[in-house]
């Protein structure tokens, strides 16, 4: 199947989900989280949650790095107007959130850092599959701006659903997860 085709299944499902069933998945996603080594990730980019789309709360994760290890920066996308990248800026208790065009929560204000800066990476998606490619939500700003990343950061992807055979339409631009959590079990790559 292609991204798009897996793309349109996947939105689909999540969206019937209840909220139940999201509550149950997302403790079991948390307590998978919580057992990855994740090693010195001291620099962590984050992201607002879509909830109107069942996104994983990953709030949560966020939540439990901050409570198990003193000193950790947590950042969140910001995209930068007029251009198909995004940048990643430092967020805390002060931060103001506004809505971007896309209706995704971004940081309205913060200390912007490089790419090269970074530990660990949790990404938002919609499906994965059996190699670590993901399907997220078409624009291609997290493969862009992990493509500037250096080569030992960690790629953590958290799913609802278990993996898809293969996604056909992969490319060379297309950044593989090395973890991805779904409430079965942890897919390493």
């Amino acid at each position: 199947m292609t991204k798009n085709e897996i793309r349109k299944i996947y939105l689909a499902k999540r969206k019937l989900l209840s909220e139940k069933e999201i509550s149950e998945m997302t403790s079991r996603m948390l307590e998978y989280f919580n057992h990855v080594s994740m090693g010195n990730a001291g620099t962590i980019l984050s992201y607002s949650p879509l909830s109107h789309r069942n996104e994983f709360d990953v709030g949560l994760c966020e939540a439990s790095l901050l409570s198990a290890h003193q000193g950790i920066k947590i950042a969140h996308p910001r995209i930068i107007q007029n251009s198909n990248f995004m940048e990643a800026v430092i967020v805390n208790t002060d931060t103001r959130f506004t809505a971007n065009e896309y209706s995704i929560t971004e940081p309205s204000h913060g200390e912007v850092l490089t790419p090269e800066s970074f530990d660990l990476v949790l990404i938002p998606l919609l499906a994965f599959d059996t190699k670590g490619s993901r399907v997220g939500y078409g624009k291609g700003f997290y493969d862009r701006w992990l493509a500037q990343c250096r080569s030992g950061i960690i790629k953590v992807g958290f799913s609802y659903f278990e993996p898809v055979g293969l996604i056909g339409d992969i490319n060379e631009f297309d950044v593989p997860l090395n973890f991805c959590i779904t409430p079965m079990r942890v897919y390493e790559f």
